[in-house]
């Protein structure tokens, strides 16, 4: 399988938001498939350098009334990640987790997602939405 990440943002937030979110979600998409980060690599010096991702993680834009959609269309991946706005406005982790579960999924506001999975499967959800500019 030829594996394709994607990060899709609500296209009102402003550029330090979505710069944040995309990040987060790249730190979990790594946590949640290790295989898809690099080994490390020294430079000629000797200066050793972390692995970075082996694969190109495009950053896409969407309405945001359409990310709860894209979520649940996306049901049949392999990975979905969602940011909510409860992440933002929670203090503490315990208290992001405590407004998750306190609400539906339909009642939660999604403010960016992360999608990763066959990259047939993964376009046809996402192929006509735009790159972050």
């Amino acid at each position: 399988m030829s594996l394709k990440p994607v990060v899709i943002l609500a296209e009102t937030l402003p550029i330090g938001l979505k710069v944040n979110f995309a990040a987060v979600l790249a730190m979990s998409l790594g946590k949640l498939m290790p295989e898809l980060i690099g080994a490390d690599t020294p430079t000629e010096d000797g200066v050793g350098l972390p692995g970075i991702t082996t694969v190109g993680v495009p950053i896409l834009t969407a309405p945001q009334g359409a990310l709860s959609g894209l979520f649940l269309e996306a049901g049949s991946l392999p990975l979905r990640l969602v940011y909510m706005r409860a992440a933002f406005e929670a203090r503490t982790y315990e208290d992001y987790t405590l407004r998750i579960a306190a609400a539906p999924f339909e009642a939660h506001d999604p403010q960016a997602l992360l999608l990763a999975g066959p990259r047939k499967a993964v376009d046809r959800i996402c192929g006509r939405l735009a790159l972050v500019k």
